[in-house]
């Protein structure tokens, strides 16, 4: 199911009129009244997926500068590879390691941390 969902998923990223739409979510109907929880189950696995994928996108450019070990031991008490497998959205123990809501507010309170240490540390060059 989840291949199926992504497979749609990706049709209607592409689809360039009203009428592509429709028929996806005409499809996405017809698969829920065959199976709702499969598509549901489906359509979450794809929405941590998705969001995994726009993290790294947002810290690409960010996380070859610092540390990681020194943001995952600092900031999370937790090893580089903890903070890899839920960047990456590794399986864990048969489930998607993945931040919490409260695991990315210390991720975005340490990335503020760090660029106010980096700009102290700028202006005291000159």
């Amino acid at each position: 199911m989840k291949n199926k969902i992504d497979a749609l998923k990706e049709r209607y990223i592409r689809a360039n009129t009203d009428a592509e739409h429709d028929a996806i979510r005409e499809e996405i109907k017809k698969l829920c009244d065959e199976d709702a929880v499969a598509v549901a189950d489906a359509a979450l696995e794809s929405v941590k997926e998705t969001n995994a994928e726009l993290l790294r996108d947002k810290l690409n450019d960010v996380l070859p500068v610092i540390s990681v070990s020194y943001l995952a031991k600092t900031y999370f008490k937790k090893s580089p590879q903890w903070f890899y497998q839920r960047l990456n959205g590794n399986s864990v123990n048969g489930k998607q390691a993945q931040f919490t809501p409260a695991e990315l507010q210390v991720l975005h309170n340490a990335l503020l941390d760090i660029s106010h240490k980096i700009n102290v540390s700028a202006s005291a060059v000159f």
